[in-house]
């Protein structure tokens, strides 16, 4: 009974402001709980009910009538990944310690720690395609969201694409001239195959690595304006289309949140599903960290096409593994795609600054490349 009672009358709040942190940043939350009876309250534990990595806020407190008890919790937030938090459990007790009751307060919430990114000041402008810094466009014979001109009204126009503004300002009917809008639209192509990765160290691994660039070059090139889309295959596919709304980005940042190096489709597969998205005036991005070399041919069309194309490739020998990187860098030499490397411990913008020079070096020297991604080689 005295365990029982403990628990009537209690009023439990907490007060977090956002729903979505980063790693390297800190969950902050205001517990408060009150006692709402005239029967004073002892041996009661609070703690928050959450799957968060390294979160404790579990106090023991004792309350008199209407008195409050406040206190912070704070929690580093050392992994990305969707949790559950904020629901709160009341333990109780009799003094002896022989009867148990607990009770649990609010409704769990969804709690998004996006993966962490680093400032990629120096990105190669070929990442991005950056050079161009246009829209592509291409005239359209019916209406469009996109408009580059006006011309004079001829029979047969739609009444709809009549430029009022500038008709009057011409003292003649004008209509708009709609175009496809085209734009040097980047995507992201991430490989979760599973057996493309070196887990071995559970927050330190290729994955890890390939989901911290993909975020960085999303971050990047938002932040200069460059539509980006991500595709990828993991527990679930993942495809969203190059977007510049401003919901964009975190949705882009929530999806890499979640998603697990657990995906049945080979690389090749995927380049291939993809395909039919691309157009000469898109630039691809492949992050992976496969040595299997069969995905490699499957970007010849692409090169053909003019479909600007690099491939960011994860060095799983800097990780753990003992597979040798030799024969997938050789492919890539031979079918002149560009490509660069990072490794275990290695800046991201440096990393990314400019490509490897494959074509440099000869056979000989590609048994010495294991070493990619040291920053002491």
């Amino acid at each position: 009974m005295w365990a029982w009672l403990n628990l009537r009358g209690l009023e439990v709040n907490i007060d977090r402001r956002t729903t979505r942190g980063q790693v390297g940043d800190y969950l902050d939350g205001h517990i408060q709980v009150i006692n709402r009876n005239r029967i004073p309250k002892s041996w009661l534990e609070v703690k928050e009910i959450t799957d968060l990595p390294g979160h404790t806020s579990g106090r023991g407190i004792a309350l008199v009538k209407d008195q409050r008890r406040n206190w912070r919790t704070q929690t580093y937030l050392s992994k990305r990944g969707i949790y559950t938090s904020r629901q709160i459990e009341v333990t109780s007790q009799d003094p002896f310690g022989l009867f148990q009751m607990s009770r649990r307060f609010l409704k769990n919430q969804s709690y998004v720690v996006f993966p962490n990114t680093e400032p990629l000041t120096d990105l190669d402008p070929q990442l991005a395609h950056l050079p161009s810094d246009t829209r592509y466009i291409r005239p359209a014979d019916h209406i469009t969201p996109d408009s580059s001109s006006v011309r004079e009204y001829v029979q047969g126009d739609s009444f709809r694409a009549i430029h009022w503004p500038y008709t009057a300002r011409m003292n003649q009917l004008m209509v708009k001239q709609f175009d496809i809008g085209i734009s040097a639209d980047t995507w992201i192509l991430l490989d979760m195959f599973e057996r493309s990765h070196e887990l071995t160290d559970p927050l330190d691994n290729t994955e890890e690595m390939a989901i911290k660039i993909a975020a960085s070059l999303i971050q990047r090139t938002t932040e200069l304006g460059i539509s980006t889309g991500l595709a990828s295959k993991a527990e679930r596919d993942y495809f969203l289309k190059p977007d510049t709304s401003p919901d964009y980005l975190p949705r882009l940042m929530e999806s890499l949140a979640g998603i697990q190096a657990t995906g049945k489709t080979r690389l090749e597969e995927l380049i291939y599903d993809i395909r039919p998205q691309l157009n000469q005036f898109n630039t691809l991005n492949i992050i992976t960290a496969s040595t299997n070399p069969e995905w490699v041919p499957a970007l010849r069309s692409f090169k053909r096409e003019g479909i600007n194309t690099s491939v960011i490739f994860v060095n799983p020998v800097t990780f753990g593994s003992t597979e040798s990187i030799q024969s997938i860098l050789n492919m890539l030499y031979l079918n002149d795609i560009r490509t660069y490397s990072v490794g275990k411990g290695e800046s991201l913008n440096e990393a990314l600054r400019r490509p490897l020079d494959i074509k440099n070096w000869s056979k000989h020297d590609l048994p010495a490349m294991s070493n990619l991604g040291n920053p002491s080689v």
